[in-house]
């Protein structure tokens, strides 16, 4: 049994080489097929933070947007395609989108189009926590940031959304997905 996941990676630098990390430990021990699509500025942020040719080498299908219904993975998300969509890292401008109806890139355009197929979106914001959180520079060296109140309040409408699952914490992901490859492997 192959179990397929969508993975959606947007402009942010939070959680991009744990991301990658996940994806290869996932396919190393499981029978999981792995598909990433990058908006545009997804690609731009993996290549700034050096982790371009290790995404390519641990993922073989990595698509980047040229436009929000090319390459075409809407479709293919509705009619059960793929056993699992996620996006981690999101960006606070992507929250905006998501939150306000707005499907003008790839990974907006499919999540909406995902929950009018009745498929659940699970999502992990980059910007979500109260206190300021330390992530990297594409140096490595740590990058102190202070949320603002606005992208607080857009993940709490995302909360609220019918048909997403907002991931709180990066180390749920593992266990989200294994727990739905088991499932899909019993049915």
């Amino acid at each position: 049994m192959s179990f397929s996941i969508l993975w959606g990676i947007t402009g942010t630098g939070y959680l991009i080489e744990e991301s990658i990390n996940l994806m290869k430990e996932l396919q190393e021990n499981y029978d999981i097929k792995i598909t990433v699509m990058l908006s545009k500025e997804g690609a731009v942020v993996v290549k700034w933070y050096k982790q371009w040719l290790h995404l390519t080498e641990v993922i073989s299908r990595v698509s980047v947007e040229k436009t929000p219904n090319n390459p075409f993975y809407a479709g293919p998300l509705q009619i059960g395609k793929y056993d699992f969509f996620i996006t981690c890292p999101v960006s606070a401008n992507s929250v905006a989108k998501i939150v306000n109806g707005i499907a003008d890139t790839l990974i907006t355009n499919c999540i909406a189009q995902a929950i009018k197929g009745g498929v659940i979106c699970y999502i992990l914001p980059s910007d979500q926590d109260l206190e300021p959180i330390t992530t990297n520079r594409p140096d490595g060296s740590p990058l102190v940031l202070k949320i603002r109140d606005i992208e607080i309040e857009n993940v709490n409408k995302l909360r609220k959304m019918e048909g997403i699952h907002v991931i709180s914490d990066f180390k749920e992901i593992k266990d989200l997905i294994i727990k739905k490859y088991q499932e899909t492997a019993k049915s």
